[in-house]
């Protein structure tokens, strides 16, 4: 009895921790979370000094309207490679440097680039 019981317990603790866990980003269409999970990937994948510090539950997304220019790693990126209709994904915290400005196509998801922090 006391082993069904403790199954019971057990898988329901799981399935709170699946629901909370894939909720996380909900606030955002599918398109708008894939990219959040490509930006966390471009950002883990990173040189970035902070990475391990990227507070990756605080999420921003805003419109790349006023972007002038973007880098890849090491380069800027063309400007015809992003438009105005992109996403620009803030990841963490910002009133410190550990959180990262990523931008990604709103077609693909895919990560384009990136924005230094200063």
């Amino acid at each position: 009895m006391t082993k069904c019981v403790f199954s019971i317990i057990l898988a329901m603790l799981l399935a709170i921790s699946f629901s909370v866990c894939g909720a996380k980003y909900n606030s955002f269409s599918p398109e708008q979370q894939k990219a959040i999970y490509n930006s966390i990937s471009f950002i883990k994948n990173s040189s970035y000094s902070s990475k391990d510090r990227i507070d990756t539950n605080i999420v921003k997304i805003q419109s790349a309207d006023d972007i002038k220019s973007i880098w890849n790693i090491d380069n800027q990126v063309d400007d015809h490679s992003f438009d105005s209709e992109d996403w620009v994904i803030t990841i963490g915290n910002t009133s410190n440097h550990d959180f990262a400005i990523i931008v990604c196509d709103s077609e693909t998801s895919k990560v384009i680039g990136h924005i230094p922090v200063d």
